[in-house]
């Protein structure tokens, strides 16, 4: 008659051992997949309280991933995860106060939109260049024969 309270917990088994590694590998292609919604939302033109929303609220998915299967949470007793749900409260309370600030306020929205419409000084910078070479190529050249001349 053994019982099986107070007794050693028994070995993994290599199905126990399976389902462990399938678990750790489709968490690990979640993260990598947000990962690369986060990269892809940064590429977007959102404006830029958007785009600070959306890259928190992507985090906070990874955070939770992170934290219920890497830090084993879920198996936690009622204690540890009532502090955690203290700590993400305050957090959340601290991001409230602070996403006003990333509001879009009427001075930014008008240098978004002439940015856009206003043509980028990089693609000009070579025709700039060329443009003050070539002048600069003809007073050279014009300035020895005109001294030639002088001379003569």
């Amino acid at each position: 008659m053994s019982s099986s309270h107070g007794s050693a917990p028994a070995p993994h088994s290599a199905e126990d051992v399976a389902a462990e590694v399938r678990t750790y590998l489709t968490i690990f292609g979640a993260l990598a997949v947000l990962t690369l919604l986060t990269v892809g939302v940064a590429y977007m033109n959102l404006p830029h309280a958007a785009g600070v929303v959306v890259a928190l609220v992507i985090a906070a998915l990874k955070v939770f991933l992170i934290a219920t299967f890497f830090m084993h949470l879920r198996a936690e007793g009622h204690l540890i995860k009532g502090t955690l749900a203290v700590c993400v409260l305050l957090l959340l309370v601290l991001i409230v106060f602070v996403l006003p600030d990333l509001g879009l306020h009427p001075i930014e929205e008008i240098e978004r939109i002439e940015s856009s419409h206003r043509p980028s000084i990089y693609h000009h910078v070579g025709e700039h260049a060329a443009d003050a070479a070539g002048t600069a190529g003809h007073e050279a050249a014009a300035a020895p024969a005109h001294g030639a001349a002088e001379a003569h």
